[in-house]
């Protein structure tokens, strides 16, 4: 799986290889914003409001994700 394959799609997401290690990780933060979005539609909430919300959560984990990905490769390659 690639950042960029992820649903809702980060905005700036790079196109890396997720690493198998990190994919339990991935699928569980992509669990639990599914259940946000439920959340915040049972709770009355705009479409828009939970599309800005949902947006800057998912931009700022594809910035941690990148990170971790670039710094697990990194230490592969040390390996």
């Amino acid at each position: 799986m690639r950042i960029d394959h992820l649903r809702p799609k980060p905005s700036i997401a790079a196109p890396i290889e997720i690493p198998a290690e990190l994919l339990d990780s991935v699928n569980r933060h992509q669990a639990n914003l599914a259940a946000l979005i439920a959340s915040l539609q049972a709770a009355g909430l705009q479409h828009a409001m939970i599309e800005a919300s949902v947006r800057t959560l998912v931009d700022s984990y594809a910035s941690e994700l990148t990170a971790a990905i670039q710094a697990f490769a990194e230490g592969s390659r040390h390996d």
